[in-house]
């Protein structure tokens, strides 16, 4: 294959090519050198990073891998076409994928790639959506915005949720796609105002009113199941996930949200099992670079879903290799390739690798461990909250007993004292002040090895008001790259890691403590 079939691999750094093919969260401003995920696009191995449910900057594993991909695709000697080579190195990836994570090899399942978590929840609404206009419009019943991405609301509604479209160029955040089909949108909250979680109990219940409505109304549903989200919640419950694949097959699609892949290869292949779709990213526990989404279709579902057609704009963030062959939705794609996005999934590949070679025990001993210090710090602190899960329960969806039940997501409000929070205002400054080393005056003392440590927390999610203050929560989240290094380091690890950790809370306290 010639140089010039390869353009923007060829003409560009393998930096600037993992930068290319997606959206606007994905550009380093010039002056931080950070995207808005406050992520990096090189490795910072100095960097103290416990902020993996927002994003992460790419690991040297991973880089390394994306860099040797870049590479060997320059020197390859062959006769395939671009768009065919960006067909057989993501079938690779698929592939590798499916064996990773205990699918079949020979799976009559499907699987479709998208540059980000928030372009499946856009391309998969569109998919179910009733092309015929004199039908009624789908309903989605989605999970509170605030736990899953800002995206996900406009991408399910049909809309462009930023100015660059991942293959499209540019577009109009928040306007609809030109041919977008119709549906309906409802959202379940699953907070109550003052931020504490309403009951599974409330939140099931909320959404079977929302489904026999839409039903006896002749409406399809598409349900959005979260699987965790942002502060480590699942909903609504497996329960009634169970139940609805019995009950309501045929009429309610479920789509589980675990885009942040805090779940074991058992629970996946069980949501799969269960005949729900489920979009997973690299991008979030497994500490790829920043947008990289692939969507697992369970085989019961392929037969209809093969046969479904795209709104022609879907071609602005869909190429045809990212799909299975032969699926009429793919008529209106074209043969672009997306070599960034190629790239990133190369370097989920390499951690999801890593972390898969790790016993599930010891990765449950270790979060275990994790999980108690973690919590037992937060909890003797007066200037935190505590607002994690104790324990996740998927049964009846997996009685398999996996370290996913354990949680990896800690969300914490921070107070000036009990009873006093920080507002959202404050909680963002703080954020923003633990990725740069400490500049203390004259009168402020902190420690020389936690006033120099970078850090890097999940960014505040909105929590509600308390005290009559509008609060946001930090996250202290463990990661696939931190359960490799505690696991694989020596037999020190696991507790440096743990160190380090409390290290980044104790700048917070000290930080709180300047700003009161």
């Amino acid at each position: 294959m010639t140089l010039e079939k390869l353009e923007l691999l060829s003409e560009l750094s393998s930096e600037q090519v993992l930068l290319s093919g997606g959206d606007s969260r994905l550009a380093i401003d010039s002056s931080t050198r950070l995207n808005k995920y406050g992520c990096g696009s090189l490795p910072d191995a100095d960097l103290a990073a416990f902020g993996s449910s927002t994003g992460s900057t790419i690991s040297e594993r991973g880089y390394q891998a994306a860099l040797a991909l870049h590479v060997r695709l320059l020197e390859l000697e062959s006769d395939r076409s671009e768009p065919e080579l960006y067909q057989f190195e993501l079938e690779r990836i698929r592939h590798e994928l499916n064996r990773l994570n205990g699918i079949g090899y020979h799976s009559s399942g499907a699987s479709i790639f998208a540059a980000s978590g928030t372009d499946l929840h856009l391309i998969c609404t569109q998919l179910l959506a009733d092309e015929r206009l004199d039908q009624p419009p789908l309903h989605v019943i989605m999970m509170d915005a605030c736990e899953t991405g800002s995206g996900v609301a406009p991408a399910v509604r049909g809309q462009h949720f930023s100015n660059n479209a991942a293959l499209g160029g540019k577009v109009n955040a928040m306007a609809s796609l030109s041919d977008a089909r119709p549906v309906t949108v409802s959202s379940i909250a699953l907070r109550n105002t003052d931020g504490s979680k309403r009951t599974l109990a409330d939140i099931d219940a909320e959404t079977e009113q929302l489904i026999t409505a839409s039903l006896s109304g002749g409406q399809r549903v598409l349900l959005i199941m979260i699987d965790v989200s942002k502060t480590g919640l699942i909903a609504p419950s497996p329960q009634l996930i169970a139940t609805l694949r019995q009950l309501q097959a045929g009429q309610v699609d479920v789509l589980v949200d675990a885009c942040q892949f805090r779940l074991s290869g058992a629970t996946l292949n069980a949501y799969l099992q269960k005949g729900c779709m489920v979009a997973m990213t690299g991008s979030k526990f497994l500490t790829g670079p920043v947008f990289s989404g692939v969507l697992q279709i369970p085989p019961q579902l392929v037969p209809r879903l093969s046969q479904k057609r795209l709104p022609a704009s879907i071609a602005d963030y869909s190429a045809r290799a990212e799909w299975p062959p032969h699926w009429q939705a793919t008529h209106v794609l074209t043969d672009r390739a997306n070599w960034g996005l190629l790239l990133r999934l190369e370097a989920a590949l390499a951690e999801l690798r890593a972390f898969r070679a790790i016993p599930e025990t010891r990765v449950s001993a270790f979060l275990q461990q994790f999980a108690v210090a973690i919590q037992n710090t937060v909890l003797q602190s007066p200037h935190f909250e505590l607002m994690a899960e104790q324990h996740l329960d998927r049964t009846p969806i997996s009685t398999v007993s996996s370290w996913d039940q354990i949680p990896t997501i800690f969300p914490f409000l921070l107070m000036h004292r009990p009873g006093a929070p920080l507002s959202r205002e404050q909680t963002l400054q703080i954020y923003q002040q633990l990725q740069v080393p400490f500049q203390s005056g004259p009168d402020e003392k902190m420690d020389p090895a936690m006033a120099a440590l970078r850090c890097q927390l999940g960014q505040p999610v909105l929590c509600g008001t308390q005290y009559g203050v509008e609060v946001s929560a930090l996250r202290m989240c463990a990661s696939s790259r931190i359960i490799v290094e505690a696991c694989t380091a020596g037999d020190m690890s696991a507790e440096r890691v743990i160190r380090r950790a409390l290290l980044v809370l104790g700048k917070v306290e000290n930080l709180i403590r300047k700003m009161c």
